[in-house]
């Protein structure tokens, strides 16, 4: 009676096992059909795995023939009519890839003591490859998006890896999606600039390298650039690759630089380099002037700005103007000014913020490089109106708030050089600066186009224009750049 007990309770065991065995097998198969679904790759070779695999089926009455030459038991008379069966094994392995245990994250949260308020970590719902990288999708539990990326540097140390980005599902706030590459995929220490790297879309910028591609904004969307970082950081190697990939691309440059223009002394045959106040005052006059030429040129013809007018009118382009200053706080620094020198500096800021707020749209651009862009030397009219915030390593906290919104530029290593930070909405990603060298600009008449203020430019509707009573400095062409920019106007590629 008791050996027939034992070997019921065995037949129970297995027959237990062999259900869970049958339960997880179902499992796998269906996590590899999930699976397909996130990865294309996975799916073509699926597909051709599961007609390779009908073919054999279907002939393998002849392939037995052909192939089986001696009488008796043969493997392959198991294997053709088996491979019907190579499409669900298929699913099974791919969805046993694919599948990470949520013991093991659980494990690694714990670690690092990652857990909602009742003690629950996040749970992994899907991992998803693409190329290079590895985007885990979770079930937040509550955890707010700010301690997630709190949370950043130790959910590298316990996932091994590198994480490029956190961020909300696009659906849901209730899921997170990490995006990772491996710990072996870092940024380099020396990206190397060449001129092939100069893109050909208009006015497409290159400035750098990131974990998984270049970085890159586009002055037509997105007009002026604040670049800051303490000396020996780089920003004056970054602010001359951008100057040049506009010159070769066609803008008309002007440069300002207070320590007697050495910054810019390679580019003195692309442009004019302003060395004191008072040129600096004369040009930016005239560029406001070119601004308000052109505003109203395009009202005349009923174009929206630079690109429109030059597609619709081929035989009189206007050339994109940038204006580049390598320490803006030398040209707006009013400290201890008596009150009759401080007129030229508030004259200097007010020329600043016509063309901060409206130069969007004509094509004028400016690129401002500092070492600390300090409230009382960048105001909030001009300082709120420059979109792409660059900043290279800050031992001040609050400087790297002024810049990038956050302290993040304080983390930058002080022994690479040319390590930057920049922001995409609310993001922050690091990035290493192009070594750009004064050896790669080339002579030559880039120019594209004109200015309506030169003669050979000018005519009856300019005149009028310039002319005009009342120029409203607010009307449609004005833009507001302190609105959240896409992602797809200053991103890597």
């Amino acid at each position: 009676m008791a050996k027939n007990s034992i070997m019921s309770s065995e037949g129970d065991r297995q027959a237990e096992a062999l259900g869970n065995a049958v339960g997880a097998f179902f499992k796998g198969v269906w996590a590899g059909i999930k699976a397909l679904k996130e990865n294309k790759i996975l799916l073509i070779v699926f597909v051709i795995i599961t007609l390779a695999s009908g073919v054999i089926f279907t002939f393998r009455h002849e392939l037995a023939e052909r192939l089986i030459t001696e009488e008796g038991f043969h493997v392959l008379q198991i294997l053709l009519p088996g491979c019907i069966a190579l499409p669900v094994l298929f699913l099974y392995i791919a969805g046993a890839n694919n599948k990470t245990s949520e013991g093991e994250f659980d494990e690694m949260f714990a670690q690092i003591k990652f857990c909602n308020k009742a003690g629950m970590p996040p749970k992994l719902i899907k991992k998803q490859a693409a190329d290079k990288m590895v985007i885990y999708s979770f079930k937040s539990q509550g955890i707010t998006m700010q301690e997630w990326k709190s949370k950043k540097n130790e959910l590298e140390g316990v996932l091994d890896c590198n994480i490029v980005k956190i961020e909300p599902d696009p659906n849901t706030k209730q899921i997170i999606k990490v995006h990772t590459v491996p710990a072996s995929v870092g940024l380099t220490t020396n990206a190397i600039w060449h001129d092939k790297l100069v893109r050909d879309k208009d006015f497409e910028i290159v400035a750098g390298e990131q974990m998984l591609g270049e970085v890159s904004f586009n002055l037509d969307k997105l007009p002026h650039a604040l670049i800051a970082g303490v000396t020996g950081s780089g920003k004056s190697v970054i602010l001359r690759c951008i100057l040049w990939q506009c010159i070769s691309k066609g803008a008309k440059a002007f440069m300002i630089d207070f320590k007697g223009g050495v910054e810019f002394a390679a580019f003195e045959d692309h442009g004019e380099v302003i060395a004191d106040r008072e040129s600096a005052l004369e040009v930016l006059k005239e560029l406001t002037r070119e601004m308000r030429l052109r505003l109203a040129k395009f009202k005349k013809t009923g174009t929206k700005n630079l690109p429109e007018y030059n597609s619709k009118f081929p035989d009189r382009t206007l050339c994109r103007i940038v204006l580049v200053c390598d320490e803006i706080s030398e040209m707006l620094d009013k400290t201890g000014l008596a009150k009759g020198d401080a007129a030229i500096y508030y004259e200097i800021e007010k020329e600043l913020s016509s063309i901060a707020r409206m130069g969007r749209a004509p094509g004028i651009n400016m690129i401002f490089g500092t070492q600390r862009p300090d409230a009382k030397v960048l105001v909030g009219q001009i300082k709120n109106n420059l979109p792409i915030r660059i900043s290279g390593r800050m031992t001040d906290p609050q400087a790297s708030e002024m810049v990038l919104g956050n302290t993040k530029a304080t983390e930058i290593s002080g022994e690479i050089k040319g390590r930057f930070m920049y922001n995409i909405g609310s993001d922050t990603y690091e990035f290493q600066a192009y070594n750009f060298q004064d050896e790669s600009i080339k002579r030559g008449d880039y120019q594209k186009g004109g200015m309506l203020t030169e003669d050979r430019y000018r005519g009856s509707d300019e005149a009028e224009a310039e002319n005009e009573d009342g120029f409203d400095e607010n009307f449609e062409y004005e833009e507001n750049l302190l609105e959240d920019v896409p992602d797809d106007d200053y991103k890597l590629i």
